[in-house]
């Protein structure tokens, strides 16, 4: 199905950072224009969406539509300009397949459908967030925080590609390795390619968050005093190499994996109350790639917002497969339609 080669090219892609240049990880500059077809209009009378906009008092009902407002709130921060594809997180993908998957509930192309909804409105329809609000209670995995933010306006990034290992990868590829001729232009050149983008950056740890007050400096004539702002400093370690079967005796102090100091100057209005993370948290950055020092070994990002992320792994499950097969709503009115139709996501300008 198309949903299946529109994730597989994103996964593909993403694992791919050592031969990928600038223009592979933004495009060529034209996001995709995504128009009404049959598809939507198919998702609009379909009883998944009516379930969407009325919410529903059936138990198994509430765990589809639970789940499904889950995903779209995990993928909806990461949504790009570069193309049509769209990014999940494979322990997602593997649950959504196996869990709101079957004969007669197409789950993964109605995820599709959701998605094609948010881009072609630019922004979450407000009846969904309603009935998200309805059952957080019921099904705490959903983040009202990340359904909040889509349902103020989509706000693309320029690449979910541009991952801090990826980043790491491009900057050893093309300025740590460049030969004494190319060494005096590398930095500037990557500067230029990969600064002044809005990027999000996952798997982080929360060291601080704190009210920042600017330095004083001498103002020019009617310049106006910084106003305080809230800075986030976080922190990327490299994560650990899977282990092997056999055994490996290491004498003396194992090596230090390495990690990346990140400084996030966030926007006044957040949508997760920065009161409630706690130092430790694992966290997702969204913001505008500012600054970077020599070595990448720390991270400058501007206009941040801060999102909890949940380590899928733990807690893999979305919904019984069982309550699934059950829910009057989950069942296939989307047959014949459109993720399996070329050119069915998205088109080019």
């Amino acid at each position: 199905m198309r949903f299946n080669r529109l994730l597989a090219l994103a996964l593909a892609l993403s694992a791919m950072p050592a031969t990928a240049q600038p223009e592979l990880f933004f495009g060529n500059g034209q996001a995709p224009v995504f128009r009404e077809e049959d598809l939507d209009k198919r998702f609009a009378r379909s009883k998944l969406n009516q379930g969407l906009k009325q919410g529903t008092q059936d138990a198994g009902c509430a765990q589809v539509l639970g789940a499904m407002l889950t995903l779209m709130g995990e993928t909806g921060v990461l949504l790009h300009k570069r193309d049509e594809n769209f990014m999940l997180d494979p322990v997602l993908v593997n649950a959504l397949n196996t869990q709101l998957v079957n004969q007669r509930f197409p789950g993964n192309a109605f995820l599709v459908a959701m998605v094609r909804r948010v881009l072609i409105d630019r922004k979450l329809p407000q009846e969904w967030l309603v009935t998200a609000q309805a059952l957080a209670p019921y099904y705490p995995a959903i983040d009202i925080g990340r359904l909040r933010f889509l349902a103020n306006g989509v706000q693309p990034l320029d690449s979910f590609l541009v991952t801090l290992p990826a980043l790491r990868e491009r900057y050893a590829q093309e300025v740590q390795r460049a030969t004494s001729v190319g060494a005096s232009t590398a930095e500037a050149l990557f500067r230029e390619n990969y600064l002044d983008h809005e990027v999000a950056f996952g798997a982080l740890e929360l060291v601080d968050v704190k009210l920042e007050k600017p330095k004083k400096k001498r103002l020019k004539k009617d310049e106006e005093p910084e106003a305080p702002y809230m800075l986030a400093r976080l922190l990327w370690v490299e994560p650990e190499a899977p282990t092997t079967e056999r055994f490996e005796f290491n004498f003396g102090k194992a090596p230090k994996r390495p990690r990346v100091e990140i400084t996030a100057k966030l926007q006044d209005t957040q949508y997760t109350d920065l009161n409630k993370l706690l130092k430790g948290s694992r966290v997702l950055v969204r913001g505008r790639f500012w600054e970077y020092k020599k070595g990448l070994t720390s991270i400058e990002l501007r206009d941040a917002l801060l999102f909890p992320e949940r380590d899928w792994t733990k807690t893999p499950s979305l919904a019984d497969p069982a309550a699934v097969a059950s829910c009057p709503l989950a069942v296939n009115d989307l047959t014949g339609l459109a993720p399996m139709q070329p050119g069915a996501f998205g088109k080019q300008r």
